[in-house]
């Protein structure tokens, strides 16, 4: 595992650094003041003629009803950023509205969406529960977060670091001070064992009544349903700058061969903007993003995994100027 961890280099995921080998394979998003991002590799042409199909699609659905279907179709400051806003499925009452807005930026695509509703067009305010809403028409301030957020997002290779505040997530980079309502993920998958899996999740809009720890009975009691399972070892973690805990089990995986399923979690109780709640999971031998075949056994042996893991976890580290 020396080769594995020798050279291992800074990624940047939220507004946090792990370091991992060079040549792992990463995915993941970000869902930011309730809009889903995600990006993918895209060329410009295709990125054009993505979005001319779903203009299509969108123009050509007819609502069942009197009222419209597409509510909003145009870009954004030019033909490499459009939006839509529309009724979402045809089964969907009048005021449902749903946004979806797409980017294409230095090879990639990104897409946003949220859902929103308003009970103004049409009228619906003679209804009793309509009138108790003390917001009835939210379109006009989600199209603007919606604005916002794609003038602000722009591409990052993964090998850049930010020096500004902001969020990094997969492909993407969304300048801007911390909220409270952030919540990104990453997935990165060793490629030559394809069956061990790391994910890195920050969410600064979840607290938890207790932490990794105080949950302990409830662990143990699903580990007697895990053929096999029980537990290397547990307790508290000193990061930089970050005070985490983890717990670290072996056991049968959803692959049906031993594995090894370790967890960290910091800021459990405390989670705000400026401390999200940290989620550190490392799989052996289980399906991933990369890797669904079926195997005889997992490509690391239980100590070969913590070996990894106590050296790839203490890495994890806020990002400086990150927040």
């Amino acid at each position: 595992m020396s080769e594995l961890t020798q050279n291992l280099k800074p990624y940047c995921v939220g507004r946090y650094l792990i370091d991992m080998p060079g040549d792992v394979l990463v995915t993941g998003g970000a869902t930011v003041q309730g809009v889903r991002i995600e990006s993918e590799a895209m060329t410009h042409e295709a990125y054009l003629q993505e979005v001319a199909s779903r203009k299509a699609e969108l123009r050509g659905t007819k609502s069942i009803d009197p009222y419209p279907f597409l509510y909003a179709d145009d870009e954004i400051d030019g033909p490499d950023a459009h939006y839509f806003v529309y009724r979402g499925n045809l089964s969907d009452g009048p005021a449902n509205r749903v946004f979806e807005a797409y980017k294409w930026d230095h090879g990639h695509r990104f897409k946003l969406g949220i859902e929103g509703s308003d009970y103004l067009h049409p009228d619906q305010t003679n209804k009793p529960y309509i009138q108790a809403l003390d917001v009835k028409n939210d379109v006009p301030v989600k199209t603007a977060l919606i604005f916002d957020l794609v003038k602000r997002l722009r591409w990052r290779s993964e090998d850049e670091i930010p020096r500004e505040p902001g969020l990094c997530f997969f492909g993407a980079f969304l300048p801007g001070k911390a909220t409270d309502k952030e919540d990104v993920g990453a997935q990165f998958v060793f490629p030559d064992n394809r069956d061990v899996s790391l994910g890195l999740g920050s969410n600064s809009s979840i607290r938890e009544p207790n932490t990794l720890l105080q949950r302990g009975d409830q662990i143990n009691a699903g580990l007697s349903s895990i053929k096999g399972g029980r537990t290397i070892r547990k307790g508290a973690v000193k990061l930089q700058g970050i005070d985490a805990e983890e717990w670290l089990i072996a056991g049968e995986t959803d692959l049906g061969v031993p594995g090894s399923m370790f967890t960290l979690e910091a800021n459990s109780m405390t989670s705000s903007a400026q401390s999200p709640l940290l989620t550190l999971d490392f799989y052996t031998g289980s399906p991933n993003a990369f890797m669904r075949d079926r195997i005889k056994a997992a490509s690391m042996s239980e100590s070969e995994a913590v070996a990894v893991w106590d050296i790839v976890s203490g890495t994890l580290r806020p990002r400086p100027n990150g927040f």
